[in-house]
């Protein structure tokens, strides 16, 4: 593992850094992961459907680019269209305009995020938002959290994908 530290005028700041999230035996090289063999994830397709953890709204991810979404290299992240709808009593009701939509893909094996912020657009299709600007930079699983808040409503839900 290589430790730096760094010094401000105010505090001092420990940051450690895992070379590529790589093991800490000196080996710098990225671990290879066999997504045919992960479960518990998502399997990309056009319209995946996740209803939120309260049940008030609904999240469908209409479509990603790349598809399947891939790892990032190079300023390429993926982007993602997501369709919200809002619930009632477990059934699909109207799309949901004007929500403030928080995007956060988290890599839960290495406990770190993916270190660029999604940014959020609303579409013209109505509760459509563009998420772009999405950084899956490592194999492995990430859980990609999206929260959706409209006024004092807030539901969230997670996609996890395998990134090879």
């Amino acid at each position: 593992m290589r430790i730096s530290i760094v010094r401000s005028s105010t505090k001092s700041v420990v940051m450690l850094g895992l070379a590529a999230c790589g093991t800490d035996d000196g080996d710098d090289t990225v671990e290879h992961v066999d997504c045919s063999k992960v479960t518990g994830v998502d399997i990309f397709t056009a319209g995946l459907d996740h209803p939120g953890d309260k049940g008030v709204y609904d999240f469908k991810l209409m479509s990603a680019d790349p598809t399947p979404p891939a790892r990032s290299s190079e300023g390429n992240f993926n982007t993602w269209v997501l369709q919200v709808n809002s619930m009632n009593a477990g059934v699909v009701g109207a799309p949901v305009d004007g929500a403030t939509i928080k995007v956060t893909p988290f890599m839960p094996k290495h406990m770190h995020g993916s270190g660029v912020p999604v940014e959020i657009m609303s579409l013209t299709d109505p509760g459509q938002y563009q998420l772009s600007q999405i950084n899956l930079w490592m194999e492995g699983v990430w859980e990609t959290t999206v929260r959706a808040t409209v006024d004092t409503s807030t539901d969230s839900t997670v996609f996890k994908f395998c990134i090879p």
